[in-house]
């Protein structure tokens, strides 16, 4: 059946017959065509679509109606599920065609019969038994198994990973609840289904297991149209890297023991050198030293007693190999413990050795209970690209923030991408009247020590003008407990502050109040939709640098360096620049929101480069007189009482 996208998004057209208050946009109608095309050519489209474009409806619409078996995947699991629950069933009515869905997850996100019968009987989980009952309970009922939706468990939970399974762990066939699995199950689903509604994550392990010649998690598909694209260059470098944790040794030598005291209870050893191994590990993260940090595994491999410690663990691991190939012939769970502690192994021969793999960047990450040593890609665009070429189908980028200054070279460069269409559709949004970016006079750069004293300064006197109702974005922690601090002690508006509740729970407190400040760094600078009054400001302290001191973009700084490069110009800039429309976005969220964006960083205009982030923004009018803030919400405060609503959907 042939609708033509018109009768689907103009005035009187289908959408608008099902869903009250829909206000059709040019930008929107223009991007579904060109994905209707895109689709029914199998070309690669690339599409940057300003907030409240509705690229959600834009995008899946030509999707459901091109027939063909069609992969969506976003940045993060919230957004995996609207589309699913809300946005899909939305359409499902609108355009009354007959099309079967399915949700995939990672394994990781639903619950495993076995892992939790093990659970139930463990000792050591007692204290969490409360909690293991409930899971039982709630497995009589799910039809999905997807933990999401039982609300029993936090995601920081320590019990997650005890009741769920891994790639390492998972019996397959071999497991006696194998009929009843619902990773199978879910995997089965999106099989049959006509759109596969993924992750970013998921996508990109069916990318590493390709690359190392290991199968696919994915079943083949028609099109793929990845949402939030901008996050797919960073997902696809951990993918395609590698990373053993002090966390995966430990339960590899726990599951050592327990299927040798099931299956070959003779083996004895077994237990000997797990437990050796457990020991040589303590003696490795006492040597890497009690500093919480991101660092070069070359500043550590030359620190006193690592190199001797980590020999020590690798020979350990190298003896209860041996024993668990011996017995692996006893039962699936030790022959996959062999496989397992042979993976690791291999993971370490890249920590071992004097001479570095140029391909890859070595790196660890320090934590108090334990530690993770990563070995990630330098460059992931051949790896994708290769991928690309090994599915010709349509390939579908889309995300607000794709371009710098108006080029996406950025982007199709960082994933290897050489033949793509282009399209930009800014917002619909009328940022002349709806918003005012104000840049005030900061006399100090960011790095003098009163720099934060200034941005307490501007917070108060702006909140004073917006009457709460803020967000302030850091690219630090340091400097946003500083903010917190001033402004709890001196403030009339509630003040929330990232990390002191979840972030779900923290929007929620937000929205409820009407009048608060929320402080929050990375995570709070994307995927965070608030409309209405309840945000009617945000306030960025600097311009978004990425942190020197991590040790991935430091390698890649100096080996552009050592190539002749510019990093500043071709790494830092772009990346800040994504980050910093990322953060503008969440000011203006509808057609009736307002806001004032302060951005505080004086170098936006002393540096030449800072044309460059200027020239990404909306057109806004722009101000350095904090009177015209004042103004600006006086006169909006009249007006907004006076304006009838109109909501837009995605």
């Amino acid at each position: 059946m042939h609708t033509d996208m018109e009768q689907i998004f103009n005035q009187g057209g289908l959408l608008s017959q099902h869903i009250d208050g829909y206000a059709p946009r040019a930008q929107q109608l223009e991007m579904a065509t060109a994905i209707e095309k895109a689709l029914g050519d199998s070309t690669v489209l690339i599409a940057e679509a300003g907030t409240g474009t509705g690229k959600t409806f834009a995008y899946l619409a030509p999707a459901i109606l091109s027939g063909q078996k069609v992969f969506i995947s976003t940045g993060t699991k919230n957004l995996q599920d609207q589309l699913f629950n809300k946005d899909l069933p939305t359409l499902r009515k609108a355009l009354a065609v007959p099309f079967s869905a399915a949700l995939l997850k990672g394994r990781s996100n639903y619950l495993c019969h076995y892992r939790l019968g093990l659970a139930s009987g463990d000792p050591l989980l007692k204290p969490y038994y409360s909690d293991i009952h409930a899971l039982s309970e709630w497995l009589g009922q799910t039809k999905t198994g997807d933990l999401s939706e039982s609300n029993i468990l936090d995601e920081g939970s320590s019990l997650w990973s005890k009741v769920t399974s891994t790639v390492d762990n998972c019996l397959g066939q071999e497991c006696p609840n194998y009929a009843e699995c619902f990773v199978s199950e879910a995997r089965k689903k999106a099989q049959e289904a006509d759109i596969v509604v993924i992750n970013h994550h998921l996508l990109m392990s069916d990318m590493a297991l390709k690359a190392s010649g290991q199968g696919e998690v994915l079943p083949s598909a028609d099109a793929y149209i990845i949402d939030e694209a901008h996050q797919l260059p960073d997902i696809a470098s951990q993918f395609l890297g590698h990373r053993i944790s002090s966390h995966q040794i430990i339960e590899l030598c726990r599951d050592s023991i327990r299927e040798m005291e099931q299956d070959a209870s003779d083996m004895g050893i077994i237990k000997d050198y797990a437990e050796r191994t457990e020991a040589a590990l303590r003696g490795l993260r006492l040597s890497l030293g009690d500093i919480e940090q991101r660092t070069p595994w070359i500043a550590l491999r030359d620190k006193l007693g690592v190199k001797d410690q980590i020999s020590t663990v690798i020979s350990s691991l190298e003896q209860l190999t041996d024993q668990l190939e011996e017995a692996s012939q006893r039962g699936k769970g030790l022959e996959q413990c062999h496989v397992r502690a042979s993976e690791l192994l291999e993971i370490f021969d890249y920590f071992d050795q004097e001479h570095n793999d140029n391909s890859m960047i070595l790196w660890a990450d320090i934590r108090v209970t334990g530690f993770i040593l990563h070995a990630t890609p330098h460059d992931v665009n051949h790896y994708f690209q290769q991928w690309m070429d090994d599915k010709p189908t349509a390939w579908v980028f889309t995300s607000a923030t794709l371009t710098v200054a108006g080029k996406f070279n950025n982007f199709t460069n960082q994933l290897g991408i050489q033949h793509a269409e282009t399209a930009i559709w800014p917002s619909p949004f009328d940022f002349k009247k709806q918003s005012l970016l104000y840049m005030p006079h900061i006399p100090v750069e960011p790095n003098h020590d009163n720099y934060n004293k200034h941005i307490i300064d501007i917070a108060q006197q702006v909140i004073s003008y917006s009457q709460g109702r803020t967000f302030i974005l850091f690219t630090s922690y340091r400097a946003m407990h500083v903010v917190a601090d001033a402004l709890q002690q001196q403030n009339d508006y509630p003040v929330m502050v990232q990390g002191s509740a979840s972030k779900t729970s923290l929007l929620e407190q937000f929205r409820q109040h009407g009048n608060a400040i929320l402080l929050g760094t990375n995570s709070f600078w994307e995927g965070v939709d608030v409309r209405g009054e309840a945000l009617s400001c945000v306030i960025i302290d600097k311009i978004p640098f990425a942190s020197p001191g991590d040790p991935v973009l430091q390698a890649r700084i100096d080996s552009l360096k050592q190539r002749g490069g510019n990093p500043f110009a071709s790494i830092q800039i772009p990346a800040a620049v994504i980050q910093l429309k990322q953060g503008i976005g969440r000011l203006i969220r509808d057609p009736n929101d307002f806001g004032v964006l302060v951005l505080c960083d004086p170098r936006f205009l002393t540096k030449p480069y800072g044309k460059l982030f200027l020239r990404s923004l909306p057109e806004m009018p722009i101000t350095q007189n904090s009177d015209d803030v004042d103004t600006f919400f006086k006169t909006k405060a009249v007006s907004i009482n006076a304006t009838p609503k109109t909501k837009m959907p995605s």
